[in-house]
């Protein structure tokens, strides 16, 4: 095995990131886009989350699936045919 995945694929010559020298956004400008991300991210916290519907009537749920512990379960062997 290869200690480097880079030499799995020795055609291709990686390139530096390209860096400018001065900054693309102002000040003002950064500030403003951080109060947005602010305002909707609280937002998001705010509001509830859609409940999906179904379109048929289901059966309840006997268990929660999602305090399952995979670990926990027992394993019933078939026996052979």
């Amino acid at each position: 095995m290869e200690p480097n995945q880079l030499n799995l694929f020795p055609s291709v010559m990686p390139t530096p990131a390209l860096l400018t020298g001065t900054l693309v956004m102002s000040a003002d400008a950064l500030l403003k886009w951080k109060v947005q991300v602010l305002d909707y991210q609280q937002k998001v916290r705010e509001t509830k989350p859609v409940q999906q519907a179904t379109l048929f009537d289901l059966a309840p749920k006997h268990c929660d699936p999602d305090r399952i512990d995979p670990l926990q379960l027992q394993v019933r062997r078939r026996s052979p045919p």
